[in-house]
């Protein structure tokens, strides 16, 4: 401030700020600017109103050099006090008396009160910077000197103090001897108890000593009951593959015999030695050799080449559902009707050289057999289903990809039917293996055409008959066909030929429909959904373990970015794409669980700040599918922004269904909690490029509007 400035009058200072004020007022005062605010000053009582005393503090002195301070007012009426207020000796912890003095910080009293004493500047002590100061001696009269700037005191004011302060030295060091020797007395108890524990614990480690070789030798019983068990185990094994050994034996060495005998075809006998199916030819371009194994290449040709059919599908999906080919888990593709769930199944099986089998679900199944079959024992046939035929055609084409599609799964409810399998598909490592029947049913199956063949021996042996080969041959020998039916037990109205179309039926079954089925590498499974007033929505379980891709009206979508996206090649654009089944991804164990991964963190953090307030279950399953779906996604030119987009598509939007209005621990609305995590997603993926695809904040946002129509109801699944 300039120097004219001070002494101003009070209206011309009505125009400055309060930090305007102080600055004026600490320099006409010598005060830094950056210094405390503190003066000192003595009490004054100014009034008592209903029994409480206000004081003010008078004769200002200035906490550098002593100095009296006025107020650089130009007015006579001007009172020079710092108003302190009442004091309540409960809060000070000293009893204050008027004329003693006060050091206290100091700020602007309220605008009001500066207006009513016509003063600017005037000032108050602040709450709990009011401290008293209290006269020295009167015979320590002026002790302080200064020698070229060093101040010095005099030696008697030192020895005044020193003998004043000796008897409390001496008493202080006398409790401090009674302390040690107290402490060394407890000292040298503890040392006694200690010896005594000591002891005790010697006395419990032979006890235990004692306990442990009693333990040893009970694991040495344990280990040899083991080792028989394991003997047991072994030769019940041993047992079991030499009954299977000799089935196959049986198979193998009757095989040509029931070839010849028109009981099984060649194809069949060849399915039950075992033998390789024969290479079947793909039409396509190879991945590996015209393509050289370039995934983002790839995925351009399957879209031009579904653009040829005018199927338009953006690249980020298809890299999206490609990715998730490759991880082996169950894939649900959810929208309304004809936005184009099972085109994408069929026409991606297409453009790989697969196929696509669609198995619509029926409002009535209820159980693993709707999905599976079963085995019928009247019949002694199992009864397939189009889902295990696909299965079963699938095994015998293994370099060819299978899209099996359970159509509108949540027609019924899904863990009903589902449930069992879906089990079986977190197996990893090796194809889960899928029980159809027992042993003891497949043995069944064939027990009787072993049966009969051993009387076609016998037959033969007894009459001589050895040339009679094929089953025409036995109908053709009158002599040879009355006595299998007399060795066979026929009654009236049986006949060799009725027998032998119920064995066909038998060997059939036992051939097509084998006890056990191991899941085809080739073979991947999809789902889709419909959300309306007819289906069930799908279980929490049920969510935790597939990946949902959600499907809008293909009307919605910009055809005219996603033609722009098109590449042209040049190739036979009719041909396919053909993969290696190993190219399309290998059912490998989940990454392990890695805490310091980027991606790990982030879900970890959304999992204990959103999901776990908003009551939605996370673990440990979903991160590693997550991390799973990270490797797939790194095959293409995608940053991780957009890879954590659509983990939060597949696997924690779907699971948004609450009340909104409830609230967690009782103070925070779980409507709050929604809103706070899409406000987190929005600043993690500020940079998303979600061009072509969806994207996770629009897709909240649709859910958090919906909520706010339907009092606060959460419904992902609600349109």
């Amino acid at each position: 401030m300039a120097e004219e400035e001070k002494g101003l009058l009070p209206t011309k200072l009505s125009s400055y700020s309060d930090e305007e004020l102080i600055q004026l007022l600490k320099k006409s005062w010598d005060y830094d600017l950056d210094q405390p605010f503190v003066v000192i000053g003595q009490l004054k009582a100014l009034s008592t109103i209903d029994s409480k005393t206000f004081y003010i503090l008078e004769n200002l002195k200035s906490i550098n050099d002593g100095q009296s301070l006025f107020y650089p007012i130009e007015s006579e009426d001007i009172h020079h006090t710092v108003y302190i207020g009442t004091l309540k000796v409960t809060n000070l912890g000293w009893q204050p008396s008027v004329g003693m003095w006060i050091k206290t910080k100091v700020v602007l009293s309220p605008e009001k009160e500066r207006l009513r004493h016509n003063n600017p500047y005037i000032l108050k002590a602040i709450d709990g910077g009011i401290q008293p100061l209290e006269a020295l001696p009167k015979k320590i009269d002026s002790p302080e000197l200064v020698i070229n700037g060093q101040p010095y005191i005099e030696k008697w004011v030192i020895d005044f103090y020193r003998d004043k302060n000796q008897e409390h030295i001496q008493k202080e060091s006398d409790k401090l001897s009674a302390k040690l020797q107290q402490e060394r007395s407890i000292e040298e108890n503890h040392v006694t108890a200690l010896r005594d524990e000591a002891g005790s614990l010697s006395e419990q480690v032979a006890n235990q000593t004692e306990d442990l070789e009693n333990t040893t030798e009970k694991l040495r019983l344990a280990r040899e009951q083991h080792t028989e068990a394991e003997e047991t185990f072994q030769q019940q094994k041993i047992q079991m593959e030499r009954q299977l050994n000799k089935l196959n034996q049986f198979i193998e060495q009757k095989a040509q015999m029931l070839v010849d005998l028109d009981l099984i075809s060649l194809a069949d006998a060849y399915l039950l030695m075992g033998k390789p199916p024969e290479e079947t030819h793909v039409r396509g371009h190879k991945f590996s050799e015209v393509f050289s194994s370039d995934f983002v290449n790839a995925i351009s040709y399957i879209q031009t080449y579904l653009m040829n059919l005018n199927i338009v599908y953006r690249r980020k999906v298809l890299e999206d559902f490609f990715a998730l080919i490759s991880t082996h888990d169950l894939i649900v593709l959810a929208g309304d009707s004809g936005s184009g769930k099972t085109n994408l199944v069929k026409s991606f099986a297409e453009a790989l050289g697969g196929k696509a089998v669609i198995v619509p679900v029926k409002p009535n199944w209820t159980s693993a057999e709707d999905l599976l079959g079963y085995y019928n024992p009247l019949e002694k046939k199992y009864l397939t289903t189009p889902f295990l035929d696909a299965l079963f055609e699938a095994s015998r084409n293994p370099d060819i990809p299978y899209f099996i599609c359970l159509d509108e799964m949540n027609l019924a409810r899904v863990e009903y039917y589902f449930a069992d399998f879906l089990s079986l598909l977190e197996e990893r490592g090796e194809p889960p293996e899928i029980p159809l029947y027992s042993e003891s049913e497949s043995e069944h199956l064939i027990s009787e055409a072993r049966n009969f063949l051993s009387l076609i021996d016998v037959a033969k042996d007894k009459l001589d008959k050895g040339d009679l080969v094929t089953f025409l041959d036995l109908l053709r020998d009158e002599e040879m066909n009355a006595k299998l039916q007399e060795l066979c037990g026929f009654g009236e109205g049986d006949s060799l030929l009725k027998y032998h179309a119920y064995l066909r039926q038998l060997m059939g079954s036992y051939v097509n429909s084998p006890s056990t089925l191991k899941l085809p590498v080739n073979v991947r499974i999809i789902g889709t959904v419909n959300v309306d007033e007819t289906t069930h929505y799908l279980s929490p379980k049920i969510l935790d373990r597939v990946h949902i891709m959600r499907f809008t009206s293909p009307l919605l979508d910009d055809w005219t970015e996603a033609e722009a996206e098109v590449e042209q090649f040049d190739l036979d654009m009719s041909l396919p794409i053909h993969f290696d089944i190993e190219s399309l991804g290998q059912r490998t164990h989940y990454p392990k669980f890695d805490r310091h991964h980027p991606l790990a963190e982030t879900l970890i953090k959304i999992a204990r700040d959103y999901l776990e307030p908003l009551g939605i279950e996370f673990g440990l399953r979903t991160v590693r599918q997550a991390l799973l779906y990270n490797e797939a996604m790194q095959k293409f030119e995608v940053d991780e922004d957009f890879i954590l987009n659509n983990i939060v598509l597949h696997k924690i939007l779907p699971k948004l269904m609450l009340d909104g209005e409830k609230t967690v621990g009782g103070e925070v609305a779980r409507k709050d909690v929604l809103i706070a995590f899409r406000d987190f997603l929005a600043d993690k993926l500020s940079e998303l490029d979600a061009e072509g695809a969806s994207s996770c904040i629009e897709e909240l946002d649709r859910v958090i509007v919906n909520a706010k129509s339907n009092d606060w109801v959460v419904n992902y699944w609600s349109r």
